[in-house]
């Protein structure tokens, strides 16, 4: 685990708190209708942003959520790891995986 709260949970709790989440990260976006094809299709047409609005926001949320816990002291940044950042393979999986959404969408 390579989380900064990796210490507060033993392993165990640390699975059963992950899946948990995700299955309810999935129930919602599943539940929003972010997985209809034509949702999907229609943001890369550029006609329906909510996908974007959502993602966006989530993006922002957890970042700010980073910052202020580490201002509060509650969080070590230092312990976070970032990867570094691989701009063209990137670059080509994005492409890659935008034309199945679309073909998918189809």
């Amino acid at each position: 685990m390579s989380a900064p709260f990796a210490a507060a949970f033993s392993l165990t709790a640390f699975l059963i708190t992950s899946v948990v989440l995700g299955f309810f990260f999935g129930f919602t976006l599943e539940h929003a209708g972010f997985s209809s094809a034509r949702k999907l299709s229609a943001q890369f047409y550029f006609k329906d942003f909510a996908v974007l609005k959502v993602m966006f926001t989530a993006i922002v949320v957890a970042m700010l959520g980073l910052v202020y816990l580490a201002l509060a002291g509650w969080l070590d940044m230092s312990q976070m790891y970032v990867p570094v950042t691989f701009l063209w393979p990137q670059l080509a999986g994005g492409l890659l995986l935008g034309a199945g959404f679309i073909v998918g969408g189809y």
